[in-house]
């Protein structure tokens, strides 16, 4: 029995859900397949029809409640004991998908991974396609030299997931998946890897993810200081407390000012680099901490 669980926001999901309801379908076990649109202003009409389809679901929320609380709420709907979560903006690479993970069931936490198409996008979708190709497509052979904390894809058993929430306190994009899978680790429960990924479309374009990258970081200073992350668990913040040791954060702010604009040109082109959107992820963060 396997709850598959969808959130959704500004986003056709339509193609995603029919492709999942094919394959669960021949799979021979009772499903549900449950949608919630975190009161989105687009696609939320195209997405009504999701309801036309056997064993489906779609309801958009009243107000938008944002990323943690929405997986949440999805888990309390959920009727069976086995919670599989994907995210809208993701396609599964392969056709055995659903019966990779149900061979997997047994397992407490399994993950499946993230990869990119194969064929970049045109600018200024290019910066996205990139940092998940270079940061957060995981190879098999990969699994051992890196922690694994998608969220895009992963499947879960309910009575772990009701012990363990998304924490809600985070309002903004970024860090929720790597709170939820280190409480996880904390409470001493395995996290298993399957080869199994989802294939992220690159939707955002540079301006858009440069806004979602800054909130990210916002929300890990929050962490940082509420102790519910250590500043080792990122490169980004580790680096920026060596720097700070040293009296240099003052001079990272002071350049990443007068080069930010030039750096979100060069993300918005056809050749964005992901050395300079590391810099530009420092830069932030010492900016943000020389604020506080």
């Amino acid at each position: 029995m396997l709850s598959i669980l969808i959130p959704v926001y500004n986003y056709n999901v339509i193609p995603l859900v029919k492709e999942i309801h094919k394959q669960v379908s021949v799979c021979n076990v009772p499903f549900e397949i449950l949608v919630l649109d975190d009161h989105s202003d687009k696609f939320y009409i195209e997405n009504e029809a999701i309801n036309d389809i056997s064993g489906c679901v779609f309801k958009k929320l009243p107000q938008n409640i944002g990323r943690s609380a929405i997986r949440n709420l999805l888990a309390f709907k959920a009727s069976y004991g086995r919670l599989l979560f994907i995210d809208a903006g993701t396609f599964p690479k392969s056709k055995n998908f659903i019966k990779i993970y149900l061979e997997k069931s047994n397992y407490q936490v399994v993950t499946g991974g993230m990869t990119h198409l194969k064929q970049p996008p045109k600018k200024p979708y290019k910066l996205r396609w990139i940092y998940t190709k270079k940061r957060e497509s995981v190879q098999q052979s990969e699994t051992n030299k890196r922690s694994i904390v998608c969220s895009s894809n992963f499947l879960i058993q309910k009575e772990i997931f009701n012990t363990i929430k998304f924490d809600e306190s985070l309002q903004k994009y970024g860090c929720e998946d790597v709170v939820f899978f280190d409480d996880i680790s904390k409470n001493k429960i395995s996290i298993r890897y399957v080869d199994n990924p989802v294939i992220h479309d690159a939707n955002d374009d540079a301006d858009t993810f440069i806004r979602k990258t800054e909130f990210a970081i916002e929300n890990l200073i929050e962490l940082i200081n509420t102790d519910k992350l250590t500043y080792k668990r990122y490169k980004v913040s580790s680096l920026y407390y060596k720097i700070n040791k040293i009296k240099l954060d003052k001079i990272i702010v002071w350049f990443f000012r007068i080069s930010r604009n030039l750096l979100k040109i060069n993300f918005n082109s056809s050749y964005p680099s992901i050395l300079c959107y590391d810099f530009y992820r420092l830069g932030y963060f010492c900016l943000i901490k020389n604020k506080t």
